[in-house]
């Protein structure tokens, strides 16, 4: 077993591919590294092939492979590909990371113009998707966003492993170590190898996504900047609030640099960040925002803490990252002098709320807990999720939920 590499079917991505098939649109999916997009787009092609495509209306091509550079540019990668396009059958043609090609912008409209061409293509930074591409392509490509792996696909895969592992014990596992496909795999090798594994890809986005593309100078203060905001993970914060906090240890940077800087983290898909809405009024705040880390893996490697310690934060950050799968806006929510962790909206527009925390089994804890629900007067769902291990029970209209049954089932 040492050895056994084990590929995790993704239900939900790969429905989403079968959806759009053969339809005269570019599916693009983007993610932050190693989250599954390639492994995604060679499933999807290997189901084409044993449904009967031929392997010569396949053209699969990574432009992280250093060998692609021999084709030439995107011109000449252009004529290669079409060159082999079959004439009288639909052509699947997969660009992997396509933003490493220079002008990748006139390769891809290229081919999505010809008539006999179904195009997927990946990148793992949200540029990828805008200036000229976007300009271009306006109403042509429906974008599919990747997260690591959710708790579902963790279960089933863990438990090839671990059948011993308990619902309770498997979910503080994934709260803690993430859902990076390749480091499991890794893991099955060893904990070093596994934990080298996301260092090496935390790098490679730091440097080659963020520092490259921002041709930043002074690498030093963005390194603070990224060590607070996943130190951070569940607090509000914002450019001055980090600003300031820098200042007190000595680094001086000012908050249009750490707001250009927080921008490239969420571009690079390793932050996502949530604004606040006020439920009474009904709109957004400008100021302090919350942000939430794509995986907890990278903060474990990175800042060497045990994570274990501040377990609630990375309930919350799991949380937010289901939701993020499940519905269309995510905010944390403001009501009078009370928060409300999440604000969702679902791609019908509707809206319910959710409150997280690890146990409430303390009355007065219940009772924290339960007041920022009950303080909103609209009818809308209200939720209260929590590890603990109850029947289900209703306060006043609230449902609290045991949080791995929530993650484990439909939407709800």
């Amino acid at each position: 077993m040492k050895n056994m590499k084990h590929l995790i079917e993704r239900k939900q991505y790969m429905q989403t591919l079968r959806n759009l098939k053969d339809q005269n649109i570019i599916k693009v999916i983007t993610g932050v590294r190693r989250c599954g997009k390639s492994t995604l787009l060679q499933m999807f092609a290997d189901e084409l092939l044993r449904e009967g495509v031929l392997p010569e209306q396949i053209q699969f091509y990574n432009f992280e492979d250093p060998d692609i550079y021999t084709i030439g540019n995107w011109k000449d990668i252009y004529d290669y590909i079409k060159v082999r396009l079959l004439p009288d059958k639909m052509n699947y043609v997969f660009l992997d990371e396509v933003q490493h090609i220079d002008i990748f912008q006139r390769l891809v409209d290229g081919l999505y113009i010809k008539k006999n061409v179904d195009l997927y293509v990946t990148g793992s930074n949200a540029y990828l998707l805008s200036g000229e591409l976007a300009t271009l392509l306006t109403g042509r490509y429906i974008e599919t966003s990747i997260l690591p792996l959710q708790f579902t696909e963790y279960y089933d895969f863990i438990s090839l492993y671990s059948s011993n592992l308990s619902k309770k014990e498997s979910l503080g596992n994934y709260i803690t170590e993430g859902g990076v496909p390749e480091y499991y795999n890794q893991k099955i090798i060893s904990q070093k190898q596994a934990d080298d594994f996301i260092t090496s890809v935390l790098s490679t986005i730091v440097e080659k996504d963020i520092f490259q593309r921002l041709n930043t100078k002074d690498k030093h203060d963005f390194n603070k900047i990224i060590d607070f905001v996943f130190d951070s993970v569940g607090s509000f914060i914002s450019p001055r609030s980090i600003s300031n906090t820098l200042r007190t240890y000595g680094t001086v940077v000012d908050n249009k640099t750490v707001s250009k800087y927080l921008d490239a983290l969420c571009d690079a898909f390793l932050l996502y960040k949530a604004p606040r809405y006020e439920i009474k009024g009904k709109g957004l705040l400008q100021t302090l925002n919350k942000y939430y880390l794509v995986d907890p893996c990278f903060r474990k490697v990175r800042l060497k803490r045990d994570m274990k310690k501040d377990i609630s934060h990375w309930l919350e950050n799991m949380v937010y990252l289901e939701l993020l799968r499940r519905y269309k806006n995510i905010y944390v929510g403001k009501i009078g002098d009370k928060e409300v962790d999440f604000v969702v909206t679902d791609h019908q527009g509707y809206t319910s709320y959710y409150q997280v925390a690890w146990t409430t089994m303390n009355a007065e804890t219940l009772e924290r807990e339960l007041a920022s629900l009950s303080a909103i007067r609209d009818s809308n769902p209200k939720y209260l999720l929590t590890t603990d291990i109850d029947l289900n029970p209703v306060y006043n209209g609230i449902r609290k939920l045991n949080v791995a049954d929530w993650l484990l089932s439909p939407i709800v």
